[in-house]
Parts: C-alpha cells; sequence; structure tokens
C-alpha cells in the first residue's frame, strides 16, 4: 500500500468521526446537514487525490442503470419486510417509539424530507462511497468489513442521544448495563446494514443503489411507525403492553 493511499484513509476516518461528532453537536438540523454535506465533499476529494478512481468511489457513469435497479429492487424488499413486521403483533411494539409518535402527530412530510435529502445521501456517498473505495486494493471484503464497521462507530452518539425515545427505555432508564448493551447491539446491527449496503454498492457497481435502498428502508419504518402509533390509539384497536 502507498504512503499516499495510507495517509488518505487515515485523515477521511480521522475526518469523519471529527465532523460526526461536529454535526452531532450542531443544534439547528440546517447546520447539521451542512456541516456533513462539506465533510462528505471533502472525504470523495481526499479519495480522489489519492487516486481513487470515479468507479471505485461507486460514482462511475456506466453503473448508474444498474444502481438504479438494484437499489429500486432491494428498496422494495426492504420496505414489505418492515411493512409485514409492523402488521405482526410480536414485533408490532419495537415500533412504538417517539420519534414515529412525533411523525404520527405531524410534521411527516418533513420529517420524510430530512431522511431521503439530508441524512443518507452524505452518509452513503461518505461510507459506501469514499471509505469503501479507499479500502478496495485490499479486496471487497476488507472493504465492506471496514467501512462497515465504521459506519456502525458512527452510530455511537446518536444512539446515545435518541435512547430515551425507543420503545425499551422503561428497560434502560438507570440502568447503566443495560444502556451500553444496547449501545454496543445498535452498532453491531448497524454494521450489518451496512455490509448488506456494501454489498448492494459492490453487486451493482454504484453507490446509487444503497442511495436508493436506504431512504425507502428508512421512510418506510417512520411510516410503519405512525401507522402503528394511530392504531394503539384507536377506540377499541390494539393496545401496546
Amino acid at each position: 500500500m502507498s504512503t499516499g493511499l495510507a495517509r488518505a484513509r487515515f485523515a477521511t476516518v480521522t475526518a469523519a468521526a471529527a465532523l460526526d461528532v461536529l454535526a452531532h453537536r450542531l443544534g439547528k438540523p440546517v447546520a447539521r446537514s451542512a456541516a456533513r454535506s462539506g465533510a462528505t465533499l471533502a472525504l470523495l476529494g481526499i479519495a480522489r487525490a489519492a487516486g481513487v478512481s470515479w468507479t471505485e468511489l461507486g460514482l462511475g457513469r456506466r453503473e448508474l442503470g444498474s444502481g438504479a435497479r438494484t437499489g429500486v429492487v432491494a428498496g422494495a424488499c426492504a420496505a414489505s419486510a418492515v411493512f409485514a413486521a409492523a402488521a405482526l403483533p410480536a414485533t408490532r411494539g419495537f415500533f412504538l417509539d417517539k420519534r414515529a409518535a412525533a411523525a404520527a402527530g405531524g410534521g411527516l412530510g418533513a420529517e420524510l424530507a430530512r431522511i431521503t435529502f439530508a441524512a443518507v445521501p452524505q452518509e452513503e456517498l461518505t461510507y459506501r462511497g469514499a471509505l469503501l473505495g479507499l479500502r478496495l486494493g485490499n479486496g471487497q471484503g476488507s472493504a465492506v468489513a471496514w467501512s462497515s464497521g465504521l459506519f456502525g462507530l458512527s452510530h455511537i452518539l446518536p444512539t446515545l442521544s435518541t435512547m430515551s425515545q425507543t420503545a425499551l427505555d422503561r428497560h434502560l432508564a438507570d440502568r447503566p448495563l443495560r444502556r451500553a448493551a444496547f449501545v454496543a447491539a445498535n452498532v453491531a446491527v448497524t454494521s450489518l446494514a451496512g455490509a448488506v449496503l456494501g454489498w448492494l454498492r459492490l453487486r451493482s457497481g454504484s453507490v446509487l443503489a444503497p442511495l436508493l435502498a436506504r431512504p425507502v428502508l428508512n421512510d418506510a419504518a417512520l411510516l410503519a411507525g405512525r401507522g402503528v402509533h394511530r392504531l394503539s390509539r384507536a377506540p377499541g384497536e390494539w393496545q401496546p403492553g
């Protein structure tokens, strides 16, 4: 591995971590989005300066069609799984968090827009674009594992800040060990999701695949949560245990 590539990897990881922390600390959504967008462009620039091609970044023109097809199919499958889980009594309770309740009370369009346009694109271009592309020289498996692990770790602060809004909060309050286990489990699950998104990116050859699939999954989860909350409040209907 060349010295330049090693430095680029170190720079991208350091910059991504620092800017994730900064963006998390910024109070206004517009400021957070601007910080993350700037970071994404900087990371892609570092990767290009290190010799990573547009194709290796998942941004090649020839692969756009394959990326679009793969993303649409994967997104449809993911959304179907989410709605099925929301419909089953055994898993329905996991959709009862305060974020979904807020969407059920109003502001759904703004939240869907935030997920689709202000949150997902920056992360996918960072983790499935720049960071994965920088590691491809070590093999696809190594690239997916590396970028997915970093993706999981990047969710530690968001998990800590939103833990009280989840359906499991009553089981976690004032339980440090349970809270630590919850964070670790969320990092593991997020890393696994990152690996699936990385696989979509490599299978299609384009970062457009996860760029399309992931917002569909996240938006479906929000819509399912809204539906579950409305159902739980309806007279004579299911009530959460």
